[in-house]
């Protein structure tokens, strides 16, 4: 056996002895190190899991040192930044380089203790790691038909795909990434780009903290033979987190952000009755029950347990052509900021437009006087359950803005916006749902009400914030689906620059994935 092989048996046997992972799992590892029959039988008998401890994480989900972090416990941060690693075909560099990178990879269970209070520890930095389709298959060859089961990952954010009449086209179409937001304008992960293979997603308090760690992991990406990707220009993609006069972590446009995030049901005493399942944002757990017509996710290899598939996307924002529309439609309709917070669905302070606080549903407001069927917290979030099956749609979003803020009394064009970051079980009845179903489609709150009975069907619009503009709205739908929609129910103010599909394994499978044995 080789020393690299013995360290991870070690490591097997270890994560048996506390816990971790069951006898019958540490056996099957050991396998697959080449440690079979009565050898790993006898070291699994041997290293017995240790008793429960008051400090055991909850029942059915797995401890809170394997889940990588930024998925059940947000990194958060006044920093971060993303790094993209491609691999060349090296599958010996790449294993060696992730062998070393798991270990530095920060899990549930480090992130909270790393957060001190509202911030992460002065001087700690954090780090989440996402695999490719392409990364994972340079690294084992042998994973292919196990993620091919999952269409939206496997073919990625440039495949071709059907669309509902069964007729070829690509993920950017149905996304709506056409015109100024079309691939070949990207700045990372476009057309005739080396592919990416590896994210790597880093978080800390203070920027000479997070750039001292950025320059750490791209030199052990270089030293291993591997390349990092540049970003218009630089090695990495900056985020810094902004906030409002009251210290509220916001967004470009000025809104509060990051509001009603879902719970996750057994994970930090959530509970009640609007916690989410676990098994929506990580694979090999319990989802929400699922209607047939919404058919059943496929299942996962052994070996993607306690994983989320990961969807980064960056998004320019044209602030200053969004407050231009809102000075334009004000007047007899209110104040710009009032008009703003129609399109929205809260004010700027985050205060919801309807009524209720944080814990308010749309359903006394089926003809949207209140909130507008096309506001965007209405489109993301119907709150409705029985009618629009959201809880099987959300999404774990960690987004965070880059580029300088803009003065509203001194409009620019500066490159600025949110490099979007979200987590989730199945890309395609998630995240894909909320842009190409309920984003981008003008019809679907009023006749998805109007099946049960509770309006008509009328065209409520596009989603204002990521929603299509008219132009691009009439090319892809056809001038008749723009028609009867009102001026403020138009997007057009995100432009997508960038995309990256995900795969983050527990780190128990990073380790795995860093081996030259069969999966």
């Amino acid at each position: 056996m080789t020393e690299r092989r013995r360290e991870l048996a070690e490591q097997v046997a270890n994560d048996h002895a506390r816990g971790a992972l069951s006898r019958r799992e540490a056996i099957r590892r050991l396998g697959v190190l080449g440690i079979g029959g009565a050898a790993a039988t006898g070291l699994a008998d041997v290293l017995r899991p240790a008793p429960a401890v008051a400090a055991a994480p909850a029942p059915g989900l797995h401890d809170e040192r394997e889940i990588q972090g930024n998925i059940l416990q947000a990194f958060g941060g006044q920093y971060q930044a993303f790094v993209f690693v491609t691999f060349g075909n090296k599958r010996t560099e790449a294993r060696a380089w992730l062998a070393g990178a798991a270990g530095r990879v920060d899990t549930t269970g480090d992130v909270m203790a790393a957060r001190t209070g509202s911030g992460i520890a002065a001087g700690t930095s954090l780090m989440g790691l996402g695999l490719t389709a392409t990364g994972l298959v340079t690294l084992h060859p042998e994973v292919a038909a196990e993620l091919a089961r999952f269409e939206a990952f496997w073919l990625g954010p440039l495949g071709n795909r059907l669309d509902d009449a069964g007729r070829l086209t690509t993920t950017p179409t149905l996304l709506g990434d056409v015109g100024a937001s079309h691939p070949a304008k990207w700045l990372i992960g476009g057309p005739g780009r080396p592919p990416v293979d590896a994210l790597l997603t880093l978080a800390a308090e203070d920027e000479a903290t997070l750039r001292r760690r950025v320059a750490q992991e791209r030199q052990a990406v270089t030293q291993a033979g591997l390349a990092v990707l540049s970003v218009d220009g630089e090695d990495q993609q900056w985020g810094v987190t902004l906030r409002n006069t009251d210290g509220k972590r916001t967004e470009h446009f000025g809104f509060v952000d990051g509001l009603t995030q879902p719970g996750v049901r057994g994970v930090h005493g959530a509970t009640d009755t609007t916690a989410i399942a676990a098994g929506e944002f990580l694979l090999g757990f319990a989802g929400e029950r699922r209607p047939m017509a919404l058919g059943q996710r496929p299942s996962a290899a052994d070996w993607m347990w306690g994983g989320s598939f990961q969807v980064f996307r960056r998004l320019r924002q044209d602030v200053a052509g969004w407050w231009a529309k809102m000075d334009q439609l004000s007047g007899a309709d209110g104040t710009p900021e009032e008009v703003a917070a129609r399109a929205m669905g809260r004010k700027l302070d985050g205060t919801p437009l309807a009524s209720g606080g944080e814990g308010f549903t749309f359903e006394d407001d089926p003809h949207g006087r209140k909130t507008p069927l096309y506001a965007h917290i209405r489109k993301m979030n119907p709150r409705h359950d029985e009618v629009f099956r959201d809880r099987s749609h959300r999404i774990l979003r960690r987004g965070i803005p880059y580029g300088p803020a803009m003065d509203r009394g001194r409009p620019d064009d500066a490159d600025r916006g949110m490099l979007f970051n979200a987590y989730m079980a199945g890309i395609e009845d998630q995240f894909e749902f909320l842009q190409r179903r309920w984003a981008n489609d003008p019809k679907v709150t009023s006749e998805t009400l109007s099946k049960f009975g509770k309006k008509g069907a009328t065209s409520d619009g596009f989603d204002p914030v990521i929603g299509d503009g008219p132009d691009v709205a009439a090319k892809r739908l056809g001038k008749d689906a723009v028609k009867g929609v009102p001026p403020l129910a138009f997007g057009g103010f995100v432009t997508t620059t960038g995309s990256v599909y995900a795969f983050t394994p527990t780190r128990a499978a990073l380790r795995l994935l860093s081996t030259d044995s069969s999966l």
